[in-house]
């Protein structure tokens, strides 16, 4: 009889662990290689001379996020990163490769046929630039480090242990107006995708994602550098601060609102090229705006699109209201780093790096 009780103990311990990994949560894991025949646009009459067709390729590491602790809040979304590699056509343009991360979600589902959108940043080294001596038919780059951005509708197929993936997409490479000229590279293009299945990824215990309808204020340092005269180059720092209200509507998205306050001397350098920029006064460098926006949060990454009216500026040589994209990243509850482009009419103001802290 204990003999008995004893093997009927082991049978249920037994069973109780096929259980509970059976409920275990995973996601399946792939490594990808797709292909991307595009066409760099002459997209301003200065760089008619570099239009082309180019052919990029891609090899990326992604993993679905069905069951993390925030990815049912989306529609099967997957996150991923990996290398590219750009031939940009010509032998002014060169080449592109660099590093980027991605995240994909779904739009709609045809009956196994899914219709994704992806978008995907990160930086690249063009092996080209304009040069005033060697290259100056290349109107379009001045500086070998840009950053690099995707965006893409794709139809994905859903094999056994692979998939295959196809669509539209567009490619935008630039500098943030870092250094001059700076119209950068626009390449309409169509991905073709193949993924292989790696294996799945268990989830251990989940960290639930923060109440929503809850608000929080953060501050934010930043800090910039621009130029503004290609046949004067100077170089321009700015800096500022930044003040922001969250207000959660859902759990991983949030309305965006506040302050920002920046000094920027291009003011005075464009009514005046020859004055002493040093002797410029707070309000002749000050601009002051209203700000507000939306974002997207995955796990700790925040997707963060504004728009900003200027309250004050001390002349009239950028437009009067600004656009800002980019990335907020949370290393923990309270403190945050910052990379979001600022934008007039989608000309480049300049690139703002930032450290936040939220109480």
């Amino acid at each position: 009889m204990v003999l008995l009780v004893s093997k009927l103990r082991r049978f249920l311990l037994f069973s109780l662990v096929l259980f509970s990994i059976g409920l275990q949560a995973q996601d399946k894991r792939f490594l990808y290689v797709s292909v991307t025949p595009g066409f760099l646009l002459s997209h301003r009459a200065d760089i008619k001379n570099l239009a082309s067709h180019n052919t990029g390729v891609e090899v990326s590491f992604e993993q679905e996020q069905n069951n993390s602790y925030w990815g049912d809040y989306y529609s099967e979304p997957t996150i991923g990163f990996g290398l590219l590699y750009y031939n940009l056509g010509k032998e002014s343009t060169g080449n592109a490769i660099g590093g980027t991360a991605h995240i994909k979600l779904q739009v709609a589902d045809f009956s196994g046929l899914q219709l994704n959108f992806r978008m995907a940043g990160g930086l690249a080294y063009l092996t080209k630039k304009f040069d005033l001596q060697d290259n100056r038919r290349n109107q379009a780059v001045g500086s070998h480090i840009n950053g690099s951005m995707q965006f893409g509708l794709v139809l994905l197929k859903r094999f056994e242990t692979s998939y295959i993936e196809l669509g539209p997409s567009i490619s935008h490479y630039s500098n943030a107006a870092f250094k001059l000229p700076n119209l950068g590279y626009n390449i309409p293009s169509f991905t073709f995708r193949f993924g292989k299945e790696l294996g799945l990824v268990k989830y251990g215990t989940q960290k639930a994602v923060a109440n929503a309808d809850l608000i929080s204020w953060r501050a934010t340092a930043i800090y910039g550098k621009k130029q503004l005269n290609i046949s004067d180059p100077l170089d321009f720092t700015n800096f500022g601060l930044q003040i922001r209200g969250l207000y959660q509507v859902k759990s991983v998205r949030s309305w965006r609102f506040g302050l920002d306050y920046t000094r920027d001397k291009t003011y005075g350098f464009s009514e005046n090229p020859q004055q002493d920029l040093e002797s410029l006064s707070v309000g002749e460098t000050s601009e002051v705006a209203v700000a507000g926006g939306f974002h997207w949060s995955f796990g700790k990454t925040d997707v963060v699109a504004e728009l900003g009216a200027y309250v004050y500026r001390p002349y009239t040589s950028k437009s009067p209201i600004s656009q800002r994209i980019g990335i907020v990243y949370r290393f923990t509850d309270h403190l945050s780093g910052q990379g979001t482009l600022k934008f007039h009419n989608g000309v480049a103001d300049f690139f703002e790096w930032g450290v936040g802290y939220t109480l």
